[in-house]
């Protein structure tokens, strides 16, 4: 089990804490996620209005010591009649929330349980970042910024976010390309800024994965790859995913940042569910990226 400890090596107080406090985000996520599923028209109401209800009763369990074990147990089945329900049409951060959840069925018995528990969240994250890059260089459309450059022309946040890096008539022209007609093209820029920063993501996240394994590294490489998902949600605005990994990423760092700021993230997550009823002032623009 040497290997698995590349990911994590925190003792025993510190892996606790962790642990309650990604619980905590995680259950408080999907409760809140599912709800906004079926204001929103996303999940049929008959099956997810009770697995709503019940997923929000986990959320609560995890905030208490005698209770926060069972929380996963009972979510984890009900997360996986969703993804049969959403299949093939299931959100990739979605799965991602559910092997966590997994995951955390597997503590409450002892220290080492915690531990494992985090080295295994450390290793899908790793594993998880180095293949967003890997599958950028499969599909060979970031080495001239085709892919970048076709969201530009579809307008909205993508051309919003490049708006001061490109000329007005290079988007203008983008924007005029009609993706649905054969030979339409070609979705490729001039600007060597433009493309060099297209290279820097996938070249990002295939280096920084395994100085995430590297002890000395961890903190610095879990910070960069904070900072780069961030940069990449700027243009992507996938909130879901970027909460979800992103807090994954915390758990690499030498503190239990991740239970401090669970209240906020559930706040903020209520607030957004809300929001999707109608019940408080924000609109839906959040719930729709859950």
């Amino acid at each position: 089990m040497r290997w698995l400890a590349l990911a994590n090596d925190d003792e025993a107080a510190l892996a606790r804490a962790k642990i309650d406090g990604i619980r905590r985000l995680l259950l408080g996520f999907g409760a809140a996620r599912t709800w906004i599923w079926v204001a929103l028209g996303g999940a049929p109401s008959a099956v997810h209005v009770p697995v709503a209800v019940v997923l929000t009763v986990c959320a609560a369990l995890a905030w208490f010591r005698k209770t926060a074990w069972l929380a996963p147990w009972i979510a984890l089945p009900l997360l996986l009649v969703q993804v049969a329900s959403t299949f093939p049409m299931t959100d990739n951060h979605f799965f991602l929330e559910v092997l966590c959840v997994g995951l955390l069925c597997s503590t409450g018995r002892d220290e080492n349980d915690d531990r494992l528990v985090l080295q295994g969240m450390g290793w899908l994250t790793a594993i998880i970042l180095f293949e967003t890059g890997l599958q950028k260089v499969l599909y060979g459309l970031y080495f001239h910024g085709e892919f970048l450059a076709f969201m530009v022309g579809r307008g909205g946040r993508f051309a919003a976010l490049f708006d001061y890096m490109l000329p007005a008539d290079e988007v203008a022209r983008l924007a005029a390309i009609d993706p649905m007609r054969t030979g339409a093209g070609p979705f490729r820029l001039s600007s060597p800024v433009f493309v060099a920063l297209s290279n820097l993501i996938w070249i990002a996240e295939m280096g920084l994965a395994p100085l995430l394994l590297v002890r000395r590294s961890r903190v610095a490489a879990a910070i960069a790859a904070l900072l780069l998902v961030v940069a990449i949600q700027l243009g992507a605005r996938e909130l879901g995913f970027a909460l979800l990994f992103g807090s994954l990423l915390l758990l690499f760092l030498p503190i239990d940042l991740v239970r401090r700021l669970a209240p906020v993230a559930i706040a903020a997550l209520a607030w957004a569910a809300l929001a999707a009823w109608g019940l408080v002032p924000g609109g839906t623009w959040i719930g729709r990226t859950l």
